[in-house]
């Protein structure tokens, strides 16, 4: 006599248990030890990073530096007469190029060292300090703190960015311009090459970058209500 079992669909059993597992792991029951933790400072690192590069790289156009150079900046050329070979126009086409190339090299130095450099270990020793075991149900607990915290951090680095830049950025402007200079006169030397209001282009520039660390405040209290809710998603 044979016996007749009904088929079994291994297909919609599979989909079951991954169906199970993956509602588990949504709710934390099979996440690894620690993994809410990282996660975390994944998130923090991304969004705070994000966070100050946009609000520098806003300040910091090139239509907004052009304009500041091309308002600001006052070019000499005296000794030929009635000669006219470009050299006025040349000579302000690469100072513009070398002013910009110098406030954006700046600019990246200052928030590298600054900020991004330390960026996961700061936040990390954020974490820390609300929960030392790493545990998924203290980030949760702690997550609108954590995110205050971090919101500190990211606003008292920017501000900080932005006094370095003023205390450096006057003398790397007015150098690059003496470079410059330098390059256009070495085989004129019939010629004089007189360069002002780089002080008044550095002022200018300076001041965008202070209301870049107010960007970085403001952007970050409109992104703290997501960050807590994301990071309690993540627990």
């Amino acid at each position: 006599m044979t016996v007749l079992f009904p088929a079994v669909s291994t297909v919609s059993a599979e989909a079951s248990v991954d169906a199970e597992s993956s509602a588990l792991e949504i709710r934390g029951v099979k996440k690894p030890a620690g993994a809410a933790y990282e996660a975390t400072l994944d998130l923090l690192v991304k969004e705070h990073s994000d966070i100050v590069l946009k609000a520098f790289a806003d300040v910091c156009t090139d239509a907004n530096l052009t304009t500041d150079i091309t308002t600001e900046l006052r070019v000499q050329i005296s000794g030929l007469i009635n000669v006219d070979f470009g050299l006025g126009t040349r000579l302000s086409t690469a100072l513009r190029s070398s002013i910009k190339g110098t406030v954006r090299g700046e600019v990246d130095l200052d928030i590298k060292t600054q900020f991004t450099a330390n960026l996961r270990t700061n936040l990390a020793a954020i974490v820390t300090k609300r929960c030392p075991k790493h545990d998924a149900a203290c980030i949760r607990a702690q997550s609108k703190n954590i995110v205050k915290d971090a919101i500190k951090l990211t606003t008292k680095a920017s501000a900080k960015i932005s006094d370095r830049i003023s205390t450096s950025l006057a003398t790397k402007i007015r150098t690059s311009i003496d470079i410059q200079i330098k390059k256009f006169s070495i085989n004129l030397w019939l010629i004089k090459i007189h360069v002002t209001g780089d002080v008044d282009v550095s002022n200018t520039v300076i001041f965008r970058f202070k209301a870049a660390a107010g960007l970085c405040a403001k952007a970050c209290a409109d992104i703290s209500l997501k960050q807590v809710a994301d990071i309690r998603a993540i627990c």
